[in-house]
């Protein structure tokens, strides 16, 4: 590995999760992106994840809501006088769905799941781009206030699009509040989820359970036999991030063969990690999934 590229390594359950920028190595004719840590949902149709993505302004993206949800306040976090805002780097699919590309990027561990879980059912009127339907993205804070209020501002995106826009730094980032034109907006008052426990480890961002953040992540190699092949794609792993931060369990559940998977497992099982805290703040073992994606450049 030669020269570095900039990529994302995003912590997640969704569609929700942590998000943090890495470095990826790459070669002059491959790279290795690690592209996605996430839950194991997964809505989106194959056929559309390689589609292209475009930044959308926050103005633009709130002409473009058809549909909105606002979270209740959770009791439990209402009491303990917890407040804050949920940040989320929203994906809108070329069908106008919240699609599983969104990542959640920052937030109390309480108010995650009641956030995603409203945002999920946001709709859009799909991104165009001379003819070709595409993925679109921008941030969203999910606020709740001290006075048992919540309320979603939009805020531009922090990643690089395929249309040449660098992506905006989270902290030079203005928020935009609902316009007055945007549809109005349901108040959406489920229950919250409890915490799900199985096999040694809870799922990521379900009943208040946090999310792992990346810490040390070094992106794979390239195999001989990949490279030659010319094969692209994405090895899915399924995985558990200890209380420790360290990996264990490391399954594949998505294969591309070539030796990719093989590299993809070493690879992560060096990863480190900030660990996910559970109800009491305490670090917590949590299922998540995570995406190698290999692309020959």
């Amino acid at each position: 590995m030669h020269s570095f590229m900039a990529t994302t390594i995003l912590v997640y359950g969704l569609l929700a999760g942590q998000f943090m920028a890495a470095q990826v190595g790459q070669t002059p004719e491959t790279s290795t992106v690690i592209a996605n840590i996430r839950s194991s949902d997964s809505d989106t149709p194959a056929n559309t994840e390689l589609r292209r993505i475009k930044n959308i302004a926050p103005e633009e993206m709130w002409n473009r809501v058809t549909q909105c949800v606002f979270p209740g306040y959770p009791a439990r976090a209402l009491d303990s006088h917890i407040t804050g805002a949920v940040d989320i780097g929203l994906a809108v699919s070329p069908e106008g769905d919240v699609g599983n590309r969104s990542r959640v990027l920052d937030g109390p561990p309480l108010l995650v799941q009641p956030a995603m879980a409203a945002i999920r059912r946001w709709k859009f009127r799909p991104n165009m781009v001379q003819g070709e339907g595409t993925w679109s993205r921008v941030r969203v804070l999910v606020r709740f206030n001290a006075d048992g209020t919540t309320a979603v501002d939009f805020a531009p995106a922090i990643l690089a699009d395929s249309f040449g826009d660098p992506g905006t730094p989270k902290l030079t980032a203005a928020a935009v509040p609902k316009p007055a034109s945007s549809p109005q907006c349901e108040l959406m008052n489920e229950p919250t989820q409890a915490p799900i426990f199985e096999n040694g480890a809870y799922k990521a961002g379900i009943g208040g359970i946090g999310f792992p953040g990346c810490i040390a992540c070094p992106d794979p190699s390239y195999s001989d036999q990949a490279r030659l092949a010319k094969i692209s794609g994405i090895v899915v792993l399924h995985l558990i991030v200890t209380a420790d931060g360290h990996t264990a369990n490391i399954q594949v559940q998505r294969s591309l063969g070539y030796g990719l998977d093989e590299e993809a497992v070493k690879a992560v099982g060096e990863w480190r990690f900030r660990p996910a805290l559970g109800l009491d703040g305490k670090p917590v073992p949590v299922w998540t999934d995570i995406e190698a994606n290999f692309r020959i450049k």
